[in-house]
């Protein structure tokens, strides 16, 4: 019974001294680590607010060289990016990961997501494209594949259009050159295109000199270039006029609306018929029998 409570006391003195033993390692694994640990977690700290400040300050020097806000919001976005990617990678660096075996992971892994996300890739050359040929810039007014709206940011991803129903929509970039975009605010000027019906009872002249009326009452239409109020065509039930005018882009659909009005209720101060759809029923009575 000696023998076994010696062989016994000697066993849990083995392990008290191997715990011992490894604690021991432990604190000083730690301590020599949590220098490095510390100094890594400051890194990423400092590093995310100066690198959230010098993407601010690049911002602020793009707009003061009065660079195009299409240009600034994806360089933005695309500085902001690498910027945190470098911060990530200088943390991994003082934690004491090889710097070679992160340089060969991020090449592998920049394959294999190459691969992965070929479309987002896309995106990303898109933008860069959308950047150079400049279709299109923040404050553009589009219609995208029946999309309709103004076009408020260009990042590296996507572009995002507000409609005129308050309605943001962000469409990708590789969408945005591959698609047909019309762009209505490209130009300074735009033609405002209106189709008036008159009853064939009514004189075209006077219906075409009351419009005129109208269109010179208006200070904001160009007159560098002729209001036309033409005949364009004879349809079913009446006779359709076409007129245009032109004006700033910024005026458009003030205008537009306002001489549909107008135009109306001349008309009905002058008794000048806009028909609608109708049918006219004639008898004609057999006189054979």
């Amino acid at each position: 019974m000696n023998f076994l409570l010696l062989d016994t006391t000697d066993g849990v003195d083995q392990a008290l001294g191997k715990a011992e033993k490894f604690l021991n390692e432990f604190i000083g694994w730690l301590l020599a680590f949590l220098p490095k640990l510390i100094s890594a977690i400051v890194i990423l700290i400092v590093g995310l607010f100066l690198a959230k400040l010098l993407s601010q300050l690049i911002k602020k020097a793009m707009i003061k060289a009065k660079l195009d806000e299409s240009v600034i919001s994806f360089f933005n976005s695309l500085i902001s990016i690498t910027l945190k990617v470098i911060v990530g990678i200088t943390t991994l660096s003082q934690l004491g990961v090889n710097m070679t075996t992160i340089i060969a992971t991020l090449s592998a892994a920049t394959v294999a997501i190459g691969l992965a996300l070929k479309d987002s890739l896309a995106n990303v050359a898109s933008g860069a494209l959308i950047l150079i040929n400049k279709p299109f810039k923040i404050g553009d007014f589009l219609c995208v594949e029946g999309l309709e709206g103004n076009v408020t940011k260009i990042e590296i991803m996507y572009t995002t259009i507000i409609t005129i129903d308050n309605k943001q929509i962000s469409i990708p970039n590789s969408k945005m050159t591959s698609s047909t975009i019309i762009n209505y605010t490209a130009e300074e000027k735009r033609r405002i295109d209106l189709n008036i019906n008159i009853s064939y009872n009514q004189n075209i002249s006077e219906a075409r000199s009351i419009i005129l009326s109208v269109i010179e009452k208006y200070d904001n239409i160009i007159r560098d270039i002729e209001p036309v109020v033409l005949v364009g065509e004879h349809a079913d039930s009446s006779i359709k006029l076409i007129v245009r005018v032109w004006c700033l882009k910024e005026d458009y659909w003030n205008i537009y609306f306002k001489l549909l009005e107008e135009i109306k209720v001349a008309f009905d101060e002058n008794n000048i018929e806009i028909p609608f759809n109708q049918v006219d029923l004639h008898i004609v009575e057999d006189k054979t029998k």
